[in-house]
């Protein structure tokens, strides 16, 4: 990895392109390790601890998982579609076997204890994809109340108190009788 260095002769530091420096971020997370990143990338380690501190950093992090999430999502939802016509098929043809005395492939039915469990497993399933949603709504109000709370409390924490400062003065009487 090349980079430019800063013509300014006052500044001896490195210019980086953003290209360099996604690079080192997608790197960074597959392989999980600062010290094996610099080695691959080029970029010196403490460049590297100091980038990961900023906020360009963890924008690039987050949005290279976010992909990444987003390809896993649609590979797993290709394989489950195939995996449920596969099933469906097996369920409406039954499932294939080799007859040995006419050497031909049969299609015997599913049994019920076969069919009983793939219905329970994928209503199970179902039910836990519709409870989904109303669980992460109400994390999700509960965390918004907690904020505010704490918003709160460091509102009070920080008030400015009015407070008076008294000096005692001793009053002598004279009390003549």
């Amino acid at each position: 990895m090349y980079r430019k260095t800063s013509h300014d002769r006052r500044y001896k530091k490195s210019i980086w392109t953003q290209e360099q420096k996604l690079q080192a971020v997608s790197t960074y997370l597959m392989l999980g390790n600062m010290s094996e990143t610099a080695l691959i990338t080029g970029v010196s380690l403490n460049t590297l601890k100091m980038w990961k501190n900023t906020d360009w950093f963890k924008e690039y992090a987050l949005q290279l998982q976010t992909e990444d999430v987003q390809q896993m999502s649609s590979t797993l939802r290709k394989v489950i579609d195939k995996a449920l016509k596969a099933v469906e098929n097996r369920l409406d043809v039954g499932d294939a076997q080799f007859d040995q005395k006419t050497g031909d492939i049969i299609r015997i039915p599913i049994k019920a204890h076969v069919a009983l469990k793939i219905t329970t497993d994928l209503m199970t399933k179902q039910q836990k994809l519709y409870e989904n949603p109303a669980k992460e709504q109400v994390e999700k109000t509960i965390d918004a109340r907690l904020l505010k709370l704490s918003e709160e409390f460091a509102r009070f924490a920080t008030a400015k108190r009015n407070t008076i400062d008294i000096e005692a003065i001793e009053i002598k009487q004279n009390v003549e009788a």
